[in-house]
This record gives C-alpha cells, sequence and structure tokens, in this order.
C-alpha cells in the first residue's frame, strides 16, 4: 500500500524466464547481420532463433501437461495450505496413489548485515550471504524455502541438493506412491549421477514406486 501510494512509478520484476545465452547470441547474431544488409545471415539467424523457441515450447508444453496431470489426480484428495494441509506423513499405508509433481533450485543469494558493532565507518560492513533453495509442490500449491547461512554454505553441488530434498520429502511431501521432479539442467548440481543414484535408492527401498525427473532447457528453467 505504501509503496503504491508514495513510489507509483516502482515496479517489480514480472515473472520471466531465466537469461538464456542462447536466445541472447541469437539476438546479437540477427543485429549485426541486418546492420550487414545480409539477407542470407538474416535468414540462417532467424531460422536458428525459431528452431530454439520451438524446442523451448515443446519441452515447456510437457513440463505444463506433466503439472496438470498432477493437479487432476490431487483434486479432492487435499485442502490447501491456507487450510493448514497436513499430507499423511506418518501413515505409511496411506500413501496416496498419484504422481507427485516436484520443482526445486537454487535462487540467488540475498545479503543482510551481519555485525552492527563492527568498528569503522559503516560503509566498510560486509553483508552475509544468504543461500536460498526453494522445493516447490506446484499442484497445491506450496513452497518450501530452505536458508543457508554462508558458515554452513557447502557449494550448490549434488550433496546438498540430496539432503534438502530428501529432508523436504520427509518432513513435507504427499507421501505419494509415484514422483516426478523438474529440475535445473545443471550437471554439477542435478543432472549427475550422485542424483541418479539417490532416486534410485528411493524406488529400491520402497520409499517411492517411481521416480523421473525432468530438465528444462538451460536458460528456460523458471518453473510456474
Amino acid at each position: 500500500m505504501l509503496w503504491g501510494r508514495y513510489l507509483p512509478y516502482i515496479e517489480k520484476m514480472k515473472p520471466m524466464s531465466d537469461l538464456c545465452a542462447t536466445c541472447k547470441e541469437i539476438s546479437g547474431l540477427i543485429i549485426r547481420s541486418a546492420n550487414m544488409q545480409s539477407d542470407e545471415r538474416i535468414t540462417l539467424a532467424m531460422q536458428k532463433a525459431l528452431d530454439h523457441i520451438s524446442l523451448v515450447e515443446k519441452e515447456r508444453e510437457y513440463y505444463k501437461d506433466v503439472l496438470k496431470e498432477a493437479q487432476l489426480l490431487l483434486k479432492g484428495l487435499y485442502t490447501d495450505a491456507a487450510n493448514n494441509y497436513n499430507p499423511p506423513l506418518t501413515r505409511p499405508l496411506a500413501m496416496l496413489n498419484i504422481v507427485a509433481h516436484y520443482s526445486f533450485d537454487y535462487a540467488q543469494q540475498v545479503h543482510y548485515p551481519s555485525s552492527p558493532r563492527q568498528a569503522g565507518p559503516i560503509y566498510f560492513l560486509t553483508p552475509r550471504k544468504c543461500g536460498i533453495f526453494g522445493v516447490c509442490c506446484e499442484a497445491i500449491p506450496q513452497q518450501v524455502n530452505f536458508l543457508i547461512n554462508e558458515s554452513f554454505d557447502t557449494g550448490k553441488g549434488a550433496n546438498p541438493v540430496i539432503s534438502m530434498v530428501h529432508f523436504y520429502l520427509k518432513n513435507h511431501g504427499l507421501n505419494s506412491v509415484s514422483i516426478h521432479f523438474n529440475a535445473d539442467n545443471c550437471t554439477g548440481q542435478n543432472k549427475n549421477n550422485t542424483v541418479i543414484q539417490y532416486l534410485l535408492w528411493r524406488v529400491m527401498t520402497g520409499l517411492s514406486a517411481s521416480i523421473s525427473i525432468s530438465f528444462l532447457p538451460v536458460g528456460h528453467k523458471i518453473f510456474s
């Protein structure tokens, strides 16, 4: 209310996809080709752009279809987060015979002052970093964020990802028979043997009947 009243010209960023290196490269190629007045280069650049956009749209449609299916399966089986939704975590025999859909990823770090008693001018104060990792069950929708103090930061590799995803599924998951994940298309973080082995372990130990994981194209990973 205060922002709208006194600073109406300041707007927050609208939801959009990440910055895609391929899109930026093709855009620059089109501009350079136009400046050189080369019809052949413009045609090739435009075709490259259309092929890339077509691939992204197919991946996005698949993601939306999976999410829509998860929402239909959950319909009538839950109450939303505002009504104190509590999944049947403590009743193993009450597993929901559905496919639950989850998306997870790291967000940009945020900074906050760490020592107001620091000696010297205030402009020497070094902000403290706070990492953010989120897991979202869009079908409800409900999201859990993990705040990671810089003193406990272990990087963004597979091990911390597995730890936080496992904690989420154990304490906040829907306790469904099957799971479908969407994650960042990053080999060091999600697309590696360690994460695949963890998902395989969940199936082998009976925690899940089946698990699938999908990756949106790099630069177009922002979920619903």
